[in-house]
């Protein structure tokens, strides 16, 4: 269907950066793609953000690209022939840097209304009376960042404006249920990636969704123990942690993702990354892409427990000897640590590893994930 509709307004360049393109959809609605760029590279590269503009009776953006490229998405879309006063608001898929970083000033510029979930609109806010002791270093950013791993040269450098802005921003906010946005536009709330990540339905005929599901690569999923650090802000509104944290909770949204696509069967799925790179477009055929995903994830538990039939191992350790060198590079190490932790996560709850004292695991023997993660209901 991709392929069909999409007609190229601008080129731009092979990896999708500075392209403009036009969906347009049987009904006769428009969405614009519009890509913001990214720094990240190398084996870690997702290519640009692709925000989307949806021309319905009440206009609105899904997403606002990373820090520093609220301006340029604004003058793309103009360029598109939308007026930035024709924007009535502005949805976000989750609250990662790279999809909200331009909010405050698309929103500063135009005075859109923004539209999230309510989990962002807790995480986005500073309590630095509240950090947890080992969050102490960060005790001034927003809970969304109390688990961060990336060193403090890092956060001076990139994300103390970031967040100064997010500070200021007047969310409303979309509740856990899945429900009317506007008249023919549906969120779903899909936690698991990111704790408040959202898809929204477009009538019957397209589906934006965020980082959930992507073409070509395999979003990373968060780790149930972050939720430890975070519940007291939550709270009472939500009181467990698996059903916005961790690999249980991002399976449980695949397959939430699974009746949407049974329900309507020829949907147009635009992801966040990927849709268009190296000089080809990465149409998502929803159902399939879904099995693909969880396979991936049935066998990373395996491959870990492989590694383990050698003897205890910590995570770092078993990261290093699962992922091609060219991934570890960096803060890669780093990444590729927290994706390993989010799978043992699951293979503890299977009764298939045990932690020991000195921060390594090991294997019980068991091999009770793969029908874990097959019992594992939607969200």
């Amino acid at each position: 269907m991709l392929k069909e509709c999409v007609k190229i307004l601008e080129k731009g360049k092979p990896n999708g950066n500075q392209m403009v393109v036009r969906f347009h959809l049987p009904s006769g609605l428009d969405i614009l793609g519009l890509p913001t760029e990214n720094f990240y590279g190398g084996e870690w590269d997702l290519g640009p953000t692709w925000n989307y503009f949806v021309q319905t009776d009440q206009p609105f953006l899904v997403d606002a690209g990373r820090h520093g490229t609220g301006k340029a998405l604004l003058e793309t879309m103009e360029k598109a022939g939308v007026s930035r006063g024709d924007l009535k608001c502005v949805v976000l898929s989750h609250g990662h840097e790279d999809h909200d970083g331009g909010l405050f000033e698309i929103v500063q510029a135009t005075g859109a209304k923004v539209k999230a979930h309510w989990v962002y609109d807790r995480l986005i806010r500073s309590y630095p009376d509240q950090a947890p002791l080992d969050a102490d270093d960060k005790r001034d950013f927003p809970a969304s960042c109390w688990h961060c791993f990336m060193p403090e040269s890092f956060r001076a450098a990139n994300c103390l404006a970031y967040h100064q802005e997010r500070y200021q921003l007047k969310v409303e906010e979309i509740g856990d249920g899945n429900g009317d946005l506007f008249e023919g536009v549906r969120t779903f709330h899909l936690p698991g990636h990111s704790p408040d990540a959202l898809a929204i339905l477009v009538g019957e005929e397209a589906l934006i969704v965020g980082d959930t599901v992507l073409p070509d690569i395999t979003p990373f999923p968060t780790r149930e123990a972050f939720f430890s650090q975070v519940a007291h802000i939550l709270e009472p509104r939500c009181s467990g942690g698996p059903a916005l944290y961790g690999l249980a909770a991002y399976i449980g949204s695949l397959r939430s993702l699974e009746k949407i696509a049974g329900d309507y069967p020829n949907l147009l799925v635009l992801p966040a990354h990927r849709l268009y790179y190296k000089e080809q477009w990465n149409e998502i055929e929803l159902t399939g892409r879904i099995a693909e995903l969880i396979s991936h994830h049935v066998d990373r538990c395996s491959d870990i427990l492989e590694i383990l039939k050698s003897g205890p191992k910590n995570a770092r350790e078993i990261a290093v000897a699962h992922f091609d060198p060219d991934r570890l590079k960096g803060v890669g190490i780093m990444m590729a640590e927290n994706e390993i932790l989010s799978h043992m996560e699951l293979l503890m709850a299977a009764g298939d590893i045990q932690p020991l004292e000195d921060a390594r695991f090991r294997a019980t023997g068991s091999t009770g994930f793969e029908s874990l993660i097959n019992a594992t209901k939607n969200g």
